[in-house]
């Protein structure tokens, strides 16, 4: 199974991209694993309208770069502040069921500041939260890829993680 990690923004803070590569290579010992940044579209004021029509503009992209990388059976998942925030376990049952269903690609994706479209939503396999607390989308990666890494430790057997 592969992986990607695709998200709206690059990685600007001292010590995150460095990070953000430390749990991605060390995640591809377990899997195949990419990334990809996409162009955040600029935000001139925070009006429901405008949010609308950004939101729309990044799902057009967003899903155009999803149809590239992903086969009829990829699957692709949001972090979103609507999703379900869940333990490690559960990251790592998540992870093994697909794998188990021989699904070949896989894509978690992180969006702007305005979050996900309700259409981009509701084609979603899913809807993950890293938590109640609001993340920068540096932040959000990091964790991401990071919270990838630790479930595959856990699906492999190695002590990385330690439960209890």
């Amino acid at each position: 199974m592969k992986l990607t990690l695709i998200a709206f923004g690059k990685l600007r803070a001292p010590g995150i991209r460095e990070t953000v590569d430390y749990y991605v290579r060390n995640t591809n010992a377990f899997t195949p694993i990419q990334e990809i940044e996409l162009k955040a579209f600029p935000v001139p004021d925070k009006s429901p309208a405008t949010r609308a029509i950004i939101q729309e503009k990044e799902a057009v992209v967003l899903t155009s770069k999803l149809a590239d990388i992903l086969s009829p059976r990829g699957v692709y998942f949001l972090l979103d502040e609507k999703g379900k925030a869940s333990p490690t376990s559960e990251w790592a049952r998540t992870l093994k069921n697909l794998e188990d269903g021989s699904i070949p690609e896989v894509a978690f994706c992180v969006g702007s500041s305005l979050g996900f479209s309700e259409a981009l939503r509701g084609k979603a396999r899913g809807l993950f939260s890293l938590g109640p607390q609001t993340l920068s989308h540096e932040i959000a990666r990091l964790v991401l890829a990071e919270q990838l890494y630790r479930s595959f430790s856990v699906l492999r057997g190695h002590p990385y993680h330690h439960e209890g």
